[in-house]
C-alpha cells in the first residue's frame, strides 16, 4: 500500500520538478494564459500576480515577487507547508500528530483577508 502512494508522490515530484523547468524560462512567464477575470472585467483578481510572483521566487527575487502579489507570497508557503503535512501523513498510511489546520476562524481570517486584498488592490 505504501509503495503505491510512494510512486504517486514520486510522479508529482516530477511533474513539479517538470513545471519548475518551465518556469525557469529566461523571458518570463509570459506564455502563460493570464487571468480570465482580468481580461473579462479589467480588474485585479486576488490571485493576479501570483504566476509571476511563484516565477520570480524560483529565480530568487523575493522582492519582485512580494511586489507583484504580497498576500499571495505569505499565504502561499503556509499552503504549501500543510500540503506536504498532509502528504507525508497520506504516505505514511496515518495522519501526522501535528497540522496546518486553520479551523472555522482561521479560514474565516484567511477568506477575510483576501476579499479586503482584492477590494483595496482595485480600489487603488
Amino acid at each position: 500500500m505504501h509503495k503505491d502512494r510512494a510512486i504517486w508522490v514520486s510522479l508529482a515530484v516530477l511533474g513539479l520538478a517538470f513545471a519548475a523547468y518551465m518556469l525557469r524560462e529566461t523571458g518570463g512567464a509570459g506564455w502563460m494564459p493570464g487571468c480570465i477575470f482580468r481580461k473579462v472585467t479589467g480588474l485585479d483578481c486576488p490571485g493576479c500576480g501570483m504566476t509571476r510572483g511563484t516565477y520570480a521566487l524560483l529565480h530568487g527575487r523575493v522582492g519582485d515577487a512580494f511586489r507583484f502579489n504580497p498576500v499571495g507570497m505569505v499565504l502561499l508557503p503556509l499552503a504549501m507547508i500543510g500540503l506536504g503535512i498532509e502528504v507525508i501523513g497520506w504516505v505514511r498510511g496515518k495522519r501526522l500528530p501535528f497540522s496546518l489546520n486553520p479551523g472555522r476562524w482561521g479560514a474565516t481570517v484567511i477568506m477575510v483577508v483576501m476579499i479586503v486584498w482584492w477590494v483595496g488592490r482595485n480600489v487603488v
